[in-house]
């Protein structure tokens, strides 16, 4: 099965304006914004994940969040809720378009998001359960409607997911959860807890189907993907790194409590990281898929070098 790529980024290559320092909350705001001021933009992104050959589109709900909404005075529940409800009804607008014009081979999923409510790359930040508890509580019921899966993407730590999950387990639907890990040591989440607590924490959870890791370089991934798949046996293997070599991040460790960024330069071509995915493949990873710098044509290299398999 195959996942889209990084939508954030595939809207500003389309047009939409994202400004601010990158890593930080106002950078987030415009992607979650071009749910109601853009949504045009916003479908045709998807369109072209899904003609692309991606299986699964997430919708952009990934910045829908208070912290970001309120870098220009909104973020209060009725703002979220808007945003998220709209970003989940593009996404199923562009599922339906494919099955209608028959771009996919199977009905697409369509994943609807629960992220960090902070920064990301930020395990300083996560929260206290209660708040997180009643933010993703918000979130899932916004989103659920318009969603065959809910997935919990860009965990930071045990107890972020544990509290996505659960809240995403009442709606019903199959969760997948999906954990960021550490540049410095790939074997850890970037909370400095292991990859096996990390599944531990949301093993058991009703409805957890999946489990993943994203949002961290193809290394990284790579690296921590064996222990994945180790701890898991009985939930299904998934993937989707960023598309830079290394991290984008300036900081050197995951626990600097200033973390700096920089711009992401050059890209792995839609060649390499198709190799990359390959890789992930013959280690036990069943869905693969991409995140930040992570185009269409990422993905339509992927889906060619699977098909070709």
């Amino acid at each position: 099965m195959i996942l889209d790529g990084g939508m954030g980024h595939l809207l500003r290559r389309n047009g939409v304006d994202i400004s601010g320092p990158i890593g930080t909350m106002e950078r987030f705001r415009g992607v979650a914004r071009a749910n109601r001021d853009s949504p045009d933009i916003v479908l045709h992104s998807h369109l072209q994940f899904l003609r692309s050959g991606a299986d699964v589109i997430t919708t952009n709900t990934y910045a829908c969040v208070p912290a970001a909404l309120a870098t220009d005075g909104g973020g209060s529940p009725d703002d979220v809720v808007e945003l998220v409800q709209a970003g989940g009804a593009l996404a199923a607008r562009a599922r339906d378009i494919a099955v209608s014009e028959g771009l996919s081979h199977a009905r697409p999923l369509v994943a609807g998001c629960l992220p960090p409510l902070h920064e990301t790359y930020r395990p300083d930040r996560v929260g206290n359960y209660r708040e997180l508890s009643s933010t993703y509580r918000m979130i899932v019921d916004a989103v659920a409607p318009s969603s065959d899966v809910l997935l919990c993407e860009t965990m930071h730590s045990t107890d972020e997911a544990f509290a996505a999950a659960e809240e995403a387990s009442a709606a019903g639907l199959p969760v997948w959860v999906s954990f960021t890990v550490s540049e410095v040591d790939a074997g850890n989440l970037r909370s400095g807890e292991s990859i096996a607590e990390g599944v531990a924490a949301i093993a058991e959870v009703t409805n957890v189907e999946v489990v993943m890791l994203n949002c961290s370089s193809p290394d990284a991934i790579t690296s921590g993907l064996p222990l994945l798949v180790e701890a898991a046996p009985d939930l299904t293997i998934g993937v989707y790194a960023n598309g830079f070599s290394d991290e984008f991040r300036a900081s050197a460790s995951d626990n600097d409590p200033v973390p700096t960024y920089r711009e992401y330069d050059d890209l792995l071509t839609p060649e390499a990281f198709a190799r990359i995915a390959d890789d992930w493949r013959q280690q036990g990873a069943s869905i693969i898929g991409g995140c930040c710098g992570i185009f269409p044509e990422h993905i339509a290299s992927v889906v060619s070098t699977t098909a070709n398999r």
